[in-house]
């Protein structure tokens, strides 16, 4: 199946690239005059890659070609370059140089224009064709960084399917930019608009306006007070650390009041007992209970004042871990506050408190 095909795509090829030989008559001894035209290197170059076509060795026709086609610019050359480049498979520039053809070459070329149609036909499958234009119009257009001319374009812009940056730059406007993303045989058009440097406002562009005269009743433009920000006073570290240590002593203390409270205890316990085994009491009691019932109360009353100061102990160590840590967490005043709170812990013997002292 792929000969049969091959052949038909040399037979168009021939049909429409082959110079015209002085038999022919009509537009296609035009064509041979039209090639006449070219200078000496593109003309020998038009013939290298003519007889490479004809042997279907693509890739020399593409080489000399494209060399002819950098000398000069000719509908010919195009369409020569184009059938190489779609035999190829380099469908973005076959559909840039068959559009160039079609473009360029004398109507009354019909039978080859058609035939360069069923090419193009077949490039454009394979790619998008985007026709790009802007307002104004004069700027340069540039697809993925790479210019491709000033709008108006005479031809739209082929890309591969994918993403893409169209971008369009003029002087004394802002560039813009569009990003689109066309999958193959997509045929379009984006439109740029630009806008003037100029239009931006003086202070929006970091332009010092023009001074000019002032009427009589324009009152000047209010002058902001410019406020700096005060960096926050550094945080010490000792009344966190005066805290916390505050804090573990009076956790010790209370741990050490809980062992006396209940080594009082428990002694007591044991001198209660030592009554009850005696069949004595401590209302009214007997001589032999009296000294036990007195020792008994003693150890009572010590076990009742160590737990309480046990429990005092316990909460002003709380209450100091927390001072400590409301402390560091506290917000930071600034150099130029006037107001801030102080916190001041006490412990006394019949409790604990913690002072603040500030004003708000």
């Amino acid at each position: 199946m792929k000969k049969p095909v091959l052949l038909c795509s040399l037979g168009l090829a021939i049909a429409l690239l082959a110079p015209a030989s002085s038999a022919q008559s009509g537009a296609e001894a035009r064509g041979a005059t039209e090639t006449e035209a070219l200078t000496d290197k593109a003309r020998q170059l038009y013939d290298e890659g003519f007889a490479a076509l004809n042997r279907s060795r693509w890739a020399e026709a593409h080489a000399a070609f494209l060399a002819a086609w950098r000398i000069k610019q000719h509908y010919q050359i195009a369409s020569n370059l184009g059938v190489a480049e779609l035999r190829l498979g380099k469908h973005r520039d076959a559909a840039e140089h068959l559009s160039w053809y079609l473009r360029e070459a004398p109507a009354e070329r019909t039978a080859q224009r058609q035939r360069a149609e069923i090419l193009l036909k077949e490039a454009l499958a394979k790619v998008a064709a985007i026709t790009i234009t802007t307002e104004p119009e004069g700027a340069e257009v540039k697809v993925d960084g790479a210019a491709v001319g000033r709008t108006p374009l005479a031809l739209p812009v082929f890309l591969e399917p994918g993403r893409h940056v169209i971008g369009a730059e003029l002087d004394g406007y802002k560039p813009a930019h569009e990003q689109i993303e066309p999958a193959a045989g997509h045929a379009g058009g984006i439109t740029l608009h630009l806008v003037r440097r100029d239009a931006e406002s003086p202070a929006a562009a970091g332009v010092p306006a023009a001074a000019g005269p002032r009427a009589a009743n324009d009152a000047p433009p209010a002058k902001l007070p410019e406020t700096t920000a005060a960096p926050p006073e550094a945080r010490s570290w000792v009344p966190a650390i005066a805290l916390g240590a505050t804090s573990i002593v009076a956790l010790g203390v209370g741990i050490g009041m809980t062992a006396a409270s209940s080594s009082a205890r428990q002694e007591a316990d044991e001198q209660r007992e030592g009554i009850r085994s005696a069949d004595g009491r401590c209302i009214e009691p007997p001589s032999g209970s009296v000294n036990r019932c007195q020792a008994f109360q003693r150890n009572a009353d010590d076990a009742e004042i160590f737990g309480t100061a046990a429990l005092v102990s316990y909460v002003a160590a709380g209450a100091l871990a927390t001072a400590a840590t409301a402390y560091l967490l506290w917000p930071r005043r600034s150099r130029t506050a006037s107001t801030g709170v102080q916190v001041f812990p006490t412990v006394r013997a019949d409790g604990g408190a913690l002072l603040l002292v500030g004003a708000w």
